[in-house]
């Protein structure tokens, strides 16, 4: 690295510590500026380029510009001591007095923090970039303006015959497109703007016409380099000198992430729309199967002919397929809360709740991927199940699902429950030929992998084996025997269960349901008072305690949970029963309700539930 002597003018050295040798092994000319503008170090090019010989005592730095360039490089420099990477292009004086068009990177150069110096760096451009550097003409300076410079937006800037002129640094990082490919290019915003250019080219027009004085146009497709398309929002201005349009500038406003998070979010409200009203059609259709489903056990266990009862156990059967299919479309509507919750179930109800999802599955697919899978549930044994049941579900839908993919385009999945000196549901396929077992990609759970979903099968006690032969693949569920309850036969006709010389307190909206309600219960030999108000339900307990409070969750004046707890302030010994066809979760209220029954109900259960209660208060 050679060093400029220089006579001493009294400045203090820099204190920027530099390697001198670093900047010789640059191929283009660079030199080291201080704040006050002298030269003070320069490589090897610098000094060939400028002609300097390294025994001068003096350089002249600023007369290698003309003095319409001086400006430029002077705002440049300054731009450069206050922290940012600028360039300019400009034309130098050599030696010989030839003008030479070039481009001067200039960088911040700093110690601790505090900017002591300026690295340029010079270029030399070819003469067909001549249009993009200042201009002697004074009318085009307007080309080097500084915003195109650092404009944190992209920036384009058109000549009154449409020709793109120049773009800024943020233009080429957000498209890729430079100003010699644009340049070159002469259906220009054609390229850019695929199928909106006729309307760029048109307000362009007018502006330059003077009849707009801009316009801005929302959502427009522009198409990168690398062929992908944003969406921008675009302003096109006059660029004025001295009156007169000399130029349009376009800047572009990249709202392709806002947009897509737009339409994301506009697909999580039509989302939740669809879960809300799903919600409240299931809960008027519970309301409504509730009062067939209990006016037909209530008129079996009335009727005295053989023929009408058959009659009526008919409808009853298929109240309860409807019912089944409500539980399971709620059961995947409704999002889950704690994982560790346990219930009581049929067995049979989670399996075929499992299947029925997995058949709709397979019906997509069939008409998607003309894909035919076929499921087979061979007889077994009841048994009643107490776990994290919908945790539960999801496992038999993962194990089902996993298992069909060894099933080809075709194929039949067997489920068997089976009994040895342990419970275990087995899931099987035989395998076609030709199956790519290393290409099939496992189903997951809730995004869970398969060694999770061991892990959180485990957590539970259930363990899952998968056994996998040449012409069979099956993955084996066991169950823990502290899980499994026996199953009590239940008793067909008349119910087992009866409820007599008791004040019970019916606060129900839904008037077949109160009839339904009242009759069960005064038939058994109780008194029952009704109502559909939770307030006047409430001044009725205060004038008379009752023993059995049996209320509706969504009933005017107070709620059924509201009710049950003023209740229970009065009188601790006052069984409250809650119901409700809407899914809630009563973690927090179970000290003031002894039994919450989901519509559609059997009678036979609200029997059992309220006796089973009593006794545990006796």
């Amino acid at each position: 690295m050679t060093q400029i002597h220089k006579p001493d003018t009294g400045d203090k050295k820099s204190p920027v510590f530099f390697n001198n040798d670093i900047l010789n092994y640059l191929l283009y000319p660079a030199c080291i500026i201080t704040s006050k503008s002298i030269l003070e170090y320069a490589n090897n090019s610098f000094m060939q380029f400028f002609g300097i010989d390294s025994g001068e005592r003096k350089f002249d730095w600023p007369n290698v510009f003309n003095s319409e360039h001086k400006k430029c490089v002077a705002q440049t420099f300054v731009k450069a001591f206050n922290g940012a990477f600028s360039s300019c292009e400009v034309d130098v004086k050599t030696p010989e007095n030839e003008a030479i068009p070039v481009e001067m990177l200039m960088q911040p150069v700093s110690d601790n923090g505090i900017i002591h110096n300026v690295m340029i760096q010079i270029r030399v451009l070819d003469e067909d970039r001549v249009i993009n550097r200042p201009s002697i003409n004074k009318q085009e300076e307007f080309v080097n303006s500084g915003h195109y410079e650092f404009s944190p937006l992209p920036l384009m800037r058109f000549s009154r015959d449409l020709q793109i002129l120049r773009c800024s640094r943020s233009f080429e990082g957000t498209l890729g497109y430079s100003i010699d490919e644009l340049s070159k290019d002469t259906a220009g915003i054609s390229t850019l703007f695929k199928y909106d250019s006729e309307k760029i080219k048109n307000h362009i027009v007018e502006i330059l016409k003077g009849n707009i004085p801009f316009k801005r146009i929302g959502e427009i497709k522009v198409r990168s380099k690398e062929g992908d398309e944003k969406i921008v929002n675009v302003i096109i201005y006059p660029v004025l000198r001295e009156n007169e349009i000399v130029a349009i500038d376009l800047i572009m406003e990249d709202i392709t992430r806002v947009r897509e998070l737009k339409e994301r979010l506009s697909s999580a409200k039509r989302l939740n729309l669809v879960s809300d009203v799903g919600k409240g059609f299931i809960h008027s259709i519970n309301n409504t199967v509730n009062v067939i489903l209990n006016q037909t056990q209530l008129l079996q266990i009335i009727t005295e002919k053989d023929t009408v009862y058959e009659g009526l156990k008919q409808i009853e059967k298929y109240v309860h397929e409807v019912v089944d299919q409500l539980r399971r479309i709620l059961g995947f509507i409704n999002e889950r809360t704690d994982l560790s919750e346990e219930r009581e179930e049929l067995f049979e109800n989670i399996l075929n709740d499992a299947i029925e999802f997995t058949k709709i599955h397979f019906k997509v697919e069939e008409g998607k991927k003309r894909r035919t899978i076929s499921i087979e549930k061979i007889p077994g044994f009841e048994m009643i199940i107490k776990t994290d049941t919908v945790f539960l579900r999801e496992l038999l839908i993962w194990a089902i699902l996993k298992v069909s993919a060894y099933a080809g385009k075709n194929g039949k999945v067997e489920i068997e429950l089976k009994k040895s000196s342990f419970v275990y549901l087995t899931v099987a396929v035989n395998k076609q030929n030709g199956i790519d077992k290393d290409n099939i990609v496992p189903f997951t759970l809730d995004g869970l992998s398969p060694s999770e979903i061991r892990n959180a099968a485990e957590k539970l006690n259930l363990k899952i084996l998968e056994e996998e032969s040449v012409e069979q693949y099956s993955i084996k569920i066991i169950f823990p025997q502290r899980v499994i309850i026996e199953n009590s036969n239940s008793v067909n006709g008349k119910p087992e269960y009866t409820i007599e010389d008791k004040d019970i307190m019916i606060v129900e909206d839904e008037k077949a349901l109160q009839m339904i309600l009242g009759n069960l219960f005064e038939r058994m030999g109780n008194r029952v008072f009704i109502t559909d108000n939770g307030s006047d339900a409430f001044e009725e307990f205060k004038r008379k305690n009752y023993d059995i409070v049996i209320t509706d969750y969504d009933v005017s004046g107070f709620t059924g949970i509201e009710l049950s707890a003023r209740v229970k302030e009065i009188n601790e010994d006052t069984l409250t029963i809650l119901l409700s066809g809407w899914s809630l979760d009563l973690k927090g209220y179970t000290g003031f309700i002894d039994l919450f029954m989901a519509k559609p109900f059997n009678i036979e259960d609200l029997l059992k539930g309220i006796s089973n209660v009593n006794l545990l208060k006796v």
